[in-house]
């Protein structure tokens, strides 16, 4: 199995994760990736998926694994044959079986548009937001793993996976805080994460160890 590591930036960032599985299928159509279908009545691409990303959330490292016989040199270069520079992948990582992405990750990095002090652990961050018309507040600081700064604006290890902190309910918070007239589609995603032994192992890192 072949795992790229690819791009979700200007208008794609607009779609939905169903947006972007139905997406799949036609680009590894055209970039013609032998790509491997599953068994039964309803044979599909074996193509398997890291965690979503919230629509309007720009991203640099989203991960899927293809099912194919090609190289992982191969493989992205017909990838990037057949993306807009949006959607290009930057790496290509061989795998011995399906890595099970979503299972696996457990956290991912977001860059806000927000000062690096916006943010406290001891002080938490409060969400509230309506899910299925009904309003929900709730203290999201422990799915808040590391804080920090990159380049001036705050960066958060946020939770994702079985257990995940959706990083739009994160900024608006944030908006809200702070009083900064920020764009969710400033915010972007720049690293997912498994846990091994009780440690944070980003994806890349990862990968290569399988």
């Amino acid at each position: 199995m072949i795992v790229l590591r690819y791009s979700r930036l200007g208008t794609r960032k607009y779609l939905s994760h169903i947006d972007v599985l139905r997406d799949f299928g036609r680009i590894v159509r055209r970039a013609d990736i032998p790509v491997a279908y599953s068994e039964g009545f309803n044979p599909h691409a074996l193509l398997f998926f890291s965690p979503p990303t919230p629509v309007g959330v720009s991203s640099v490292a989203e991960y899927v694994g293809i099912g194919t016989a090609a190289s992982s040199e191969e493989t992205l270069a017909r990838f990037n044959a057949a993306v807009t520079e949006e959607m290009r992948a930057s790496e290509a990582f061989l795998t011995a079986k399906n890595p099970n992405l979503a299972g696996r990750i457990v956290a991912a990095d977001y860059v806000f548009p927000f000062p690096a002090d916006a943010f406290r652990p001891e002080e938490g961050l409060t969400l509230d937001y309506v899910k299925k018309g009904e309003r929900v507040v709730e203290e999201a600081g422990d799915r808040i793993f590391a804080a920090g700064e990159r380049e001036g604006r705050l960066l958060l290890t946020l939770a994702c996976g079985n257990v995940t902190l959706r990083a739009d309910r994160v900024f608006a918070a944030l908006k809200e805080r702070t009083g900064i007239a920020a764009d969710i589609g400033e915010v972007i995603k720049t690293e997912q994460y498994v846990r091994e032994n009780g440690a944070l192992v980003a994806v890349p890192q990862w990968l290569k160890g399988l």
